[in-house]
């Protein structure tokens, strides 16, 4: 056997195991994700990576930015405007308690026990970048349970708003507190963060408007999916040399393109939909084998804690903000039980943390706490989504649907 197996070779039992497994897992109601991510976890370094000489540190880097970018661009031009218009006042408030919930539990949290019981060495800032990955919430879990049970109302409105900007206002967190941590003062840091979060909407903004007019001479489908491919690594591209944010970015190009299309949003995705299967299976299998077994086992308690802790800042920011304003009492109680999924843009900015200079070694640590939680949250979340759903009365039983 050689040293090192070809990329392709690589990359073909990835596919070919990955989406059949995946297939699988629809017949037993079996999240694909979690399958995607076990798949890659089987063939990491410590497990058949090892013996097989599964080696993805030349290639897999790159591919993983780019499957990345699309995920935030296909999570950009799902967010549907009039979903934010419905319950515009709710879903700001919650948006922000949620996060600052989340920031603050995880964030302070991780940072004060750590002190008190060191079950981990983490710093403060490391902490609160613990703090700003978890604030990301996974819209597909959530999506998929409102359109399997066609759920309508009240919380189901100012949720499929609130999932539509949660995970920007999360990547503008983590780019602020990421760029806290710049060598310089602290002013400067920030200044630097301030000027990544604007420079990434203004490229997303400009590439986009021109991407949206664009579209309306592209009949073919085929053709206006090699285009949006073609915008998407523009951005990757230029995001890379002026040290912007590829997540905002291109999550920005994806949200102002269907904007500026005149046709109907749904005829604007449908390209997309031809590879987005390929692109989650690519970029989850890629990250679960970046999984350290004896790191993951070593971190149990740290995995235990932050998965307790996101709940907590989640549940209560959002209730907390929706108190303020005095949303009625049902929906405060059930929000925040939609909010805990978490899947791509999370795995993806602990990735990214993984990248900074001096922040290897955690950002290790992290990515393995992020894949173990996002495991547990999407085994769990589905069913805790579709309980606060139908206590809302918002999806129709089927002792209802059987006397109509």
């Amino acid at each position: 056997m050689p040293e090192e197996l070809p990329a392709v070779l690589i990359m073909g039992v990835l596919i070919t195991l990955g989406s059949i497994l995946g297939l699988l897992s629809e017949k037993v109601n079996f999240p694909r994700i979690v399958i995607y991510i076990l798949v890659g976890v089987v063939f990491s370094p410590d497990l058949l990576g090892g013996l097989f000489n599964f080696s993805t540190e030349g290639w897999s880097p790159v591919i993983t930015d780019i499957a990345l970018g699309i995920i935030a661009y296909i999570i950009g031009s799902e967010i549907n405007p009039s979903d934010l218009k419905k319950e515009e006042g709710i879903v700001t408030v919650t948006v922000i308690g949620q996060s600052l919930g989340v920031l603050l539990f995880v964030g302070l949290g991780l940072w004060g026990l750590s002190k008190i019981y060191p079950f981990h060495e983490i710093s403060f800032y490391h902490a609160l970048i613990f703090g700003a990955v978890a604030t990301a919430t996974a819209p597909a879990a959530t999506l998929g349970i409102i359109e399997e049970y066609k759920a309508k109302g009240k919380l189901t409105n100012t949720l499929l708003g609130i999932i539509a900007v949660d995970d920007a206002i999360g990547i503008i967190f983590f780019t602020l507190i990421l760029g806290m941590g710049a060598e310089g003062s602290f002013s400067g840091s920030i200044l630097e963060g301030i000027t990544e979060v604007g420079g990434s909407l203004l490229l997303g903004t400009g590439l986009g408007i021109v991407l949206g007019i664009l579209g309306k001479f592209l009949e073919k489908e085929e053709l206006r999916l090699a285009t949006i491919i073609g915008f998407i690594f523009l951005v990757f591209g230029i995001s890379s040399l002026l040290g912007l944010s590829l997540l905002l970015s291109c999550m920005t190009l994806g949200f102002v393109s269907v904007l500026f299309y005149q046709k109907k949003q749904a005829e604007w995705l449908l390209p997309l939909q031809h590879i987005e299967e390929l692109v989650f299976l690519f970029f989850f299998t890629l990250a679960g084998i970046q999984f350290e077994i004896h790191s993951f086992l070593d971190s149990m308690l740290l995995v235990l804690l932050y998965v307790f802790l996101r709940v907590l800042g989640k549940y209560s920011g959002a209730y907390t903000g929706m108190y303020l304003i005095r949303t009625e009492k049902k929906t405060r109680h059930l929000l925040g039980l939609c909010l805990f999924p978490q899947a791509g843009v999370a795995i993806g900015l602990a990735i990214r943390a993984g990248n900074q200079p001096g922040f290897e070694e955690t950002g290790a640590l992290l990515l393995n706490v992020i894949l173990g939680s996002t495991i547990l949250f999407e085994l769990i979340t589905p069913f805790v989504t579709r309980f606060a759903l139908r206590e809302a009365g918002e999806i129709e039983t089927k002792a209802k649907k059987d006397t109509e």
